[in-house]
């Protein structure tokens, strides 16, 4: 009784967990909503100012929706309904097609239609498939046949990826900036020569009319390689650190009901997929003329976060099969490194390409061929994703213990059954 108590109360606090982010997300789209009128009256065009506007609100209400079944989910549950275990078919090789297809033709629609300005309001649906289809597909793919548990545990650990771990990871890595923009104003004044260069060109910025000006300007300080290795510290080290904590916590939240390593990485997975979704959708609601090269590279930077996670979930789960730490240590540090030099690649690629672009009639040779050997390996990195998914899943569905066999019992011969 004290078991199904304990119970039903972790289920009123999802339920209203649920309700509270629906609020957020409602808040969310309103306050979207308002600031694109404003800058309907700025602009005067519609197409620059509610479109991203209408995305955002379409995004909120998709995220909406997903939680929204967690929470009546959370609602079964109190009512004492009996729980269901989550079913993930596995991915065939027809189905892959579908959605590789459906989102490859989703990402020209949106961009097409994005760039026409009358026809630019119909590319609303295509923008959620060219975000959502992938993350889909990938889960079939990952987590098909895997067992993570019930119902409400899948779409609960589903619900915390998109909003404990993209709100704690803002906050944190916040923090982390804001301590190194502190650090960053006291050092410079201490320097008053560096004090008084930055603010003079604070008041060149105030007068500057073009982009080629802006650029002439900051220059210097972009291409410092002490811009370089404060990119690389931020998101190469900090950023993963903490993103895979945080996109882990409903894993540990599990902790005493793992049943294997495979059911680790299917919730670490489902809480990287809703963290992925998230960015996805957030990142892209801005669309622009490079629109459809950033949903594509949504879908490969969602593929890093549900392996990450998943990785990271499985060393949890290993962990709590073995009662030792050393599995999850290794989960974590396999987690943060994969997803530190895909960060990095991504900060090395960015900084080469403002060398190039800085480098005028000159080219720079050096700065290119960076650029071209990182986007290349970044290239391999993306294609490989789905097929270590695929190895991932194959390996876990392996080891996962054949049910029992039913027991034989041999009937009893005839001469001894009374009648």
């Amino acid at each position: 009784m004290e078991q199904t108590q304990r119970k039903d109360w972790m289920s009123i606090v999802l339920a209203g967990f649920c309700a509270l982010a629906i609020l957020v997300f409602l808040a969310g789209g309103i306050l979207a909503l308002v600031r694109g009128i404003a800058n309907l009256q700025e602009t005067g065009d519609a197409s620059l100012s509610l479109l991203p506007a209408f995305l955002a609100i379409a995004a909120l209400i998709l995220l909406g929706a997903l939680i929204g079944r967690t929470g009546w989910l959370a609602l079964r549950q109190i009512q004492g309904k009996p729980a269901e275990s989550a079913q993930i078919p596995p991915l065939s090789i027809g189905k892959g097609l579908v959605f590789f297809g459906g989102w490859i033709l989703s990402i020209v629609a949106a961009a097409f239609l994005n760039a026409r300005p009358t026809l630019g309001w119909f590319s609303l649906p295509f923008y959620l498939l060219a975000i959502g289809l992938p993350v889909y597909g990938l889960i079939r793919l990952g987590l098909g046949g895997l067992g993570s548990g019930s119902k409400l545990r899948a779409w609960g650990t589903l619900s915390a990826g998109m909003t404990v771990a993209p709100f704690l990871s803002g906050l944190i890595e916040g923090l982390v900036i804001l301590i190194i923009v502190v650090m960053i104003a006291v050092f410079m004044g201490l320097d008053q020569q560096r004090l008084a260069a930055l603010q003079a060109l604070a008041e060149q910025l105030k007068n500057v009319t073009t982009q080629e000006q802006i650029l002439a300007l900051v220059m210097p300080y972009l291409t410092n390689p002490l811009t370089l290795v404060m990119g690389l510290f931020l998101l190469s080290v900090v950023t993963p650190l903490v993103e895979e904590t945080a996109k882990s916590l409903p894993v540990w939240a599990a902790w005493r009901k793992l049943e294997s390593p495979a059911q680790g990485f299917a919730l670490g997975a489902l809480s990287g997929a809703g963290f992925g979704l998230v960015e996805g959708l957030l990142v892209s609601a801005s669309p622009n003329a490079t629109w459809g090269t950033t949903l594509a590279v949504r879908a490969a930077s969602s593929a890093m976060h549900i392996i990450t996670s998943g990785l990271v979930g499985w060393g949890l789960g290993k962990a709590a099969q073995q009662k030792r730490a050393l599995p999850a240590l290794g989960g974590y540090l396999l987690g943060i490194s994969i997803h530190g030099i895909w960060n990095a690649c991504v900060v090395i690629m960015v900084y080469a390409s403002t060398l190039i672009l800085l480098s005028g009639a000159t080219p720079n040779i050096v700065a290119a061929l960076v650029a071209m050997s990182v986007l290349c390996f970044l290239g391999l990195l993306i294609l490989l994703a789905p097929i270590v998914l695929w190895i991932i899943n194959h390996q876990l569905r392996k080891s996962r213990p054949a049910a029992p066999a039913a027991e034989f019992i041999e009937p009893a011969p005839m001469e001894n059954v009374v009648i």
